[in-house]
């Protein structure tokens, strides 16, 4: 990945930022994420030939690039595992087996996502 930073920030998102603000900011904080958003949405929606252009851009693509943030970031985190983990699965195979590969997990996990959001749109 070229930028742990930004994974690391979004996996932190919900976390931190939403959390412990007025609801002014919350709401504030929400419109320029949809704002964010709603250019890679688009770029998304362009590719989807199955559902028509209103409902490519609504349920599939807007709900793709949320999901995209969210999973993004639970890999990250999970993909990364601590000192005491890395050493636990040197030491057994067995947890070992379960270790995360962050670009492969994730790319997986998308098209699970984005094949499930089309089958309901």
């Amino acid at each position: 990945m070229e930028r742990p930073v930004r994974c690391d920030l979004i996996g932190a998102r919900a976390a931190v930022p939403e959390r412990n603000v007025s609801p002014q900011v919350a709401a504030q904080y929400t419109r320029a994420a949809i704002a964010i958003a709603t250019a890679p949405a688009g770029r998304v929606a362009h590719h989807l030939p199955e559902p028509g252009e209103r409902d490519a851009f609504r349920f599939v693509a807007f709900r793709f690039v949320a999901g995209t943030l969210m999973v993004t970031g639970a890999v990250w985190a999970h993909a990364h595992p601590s000192a005491a983990m890395l050493a636990a699965y040197e030491e057994d195979p067995f947890p070992a087996a379960l270790r995360l590969v962050f670009a492969a997990t994730l790319r997986e996990t998308l098209e699970v996502l984005l094949s499930g959001l089309l089958a309901r749109a």
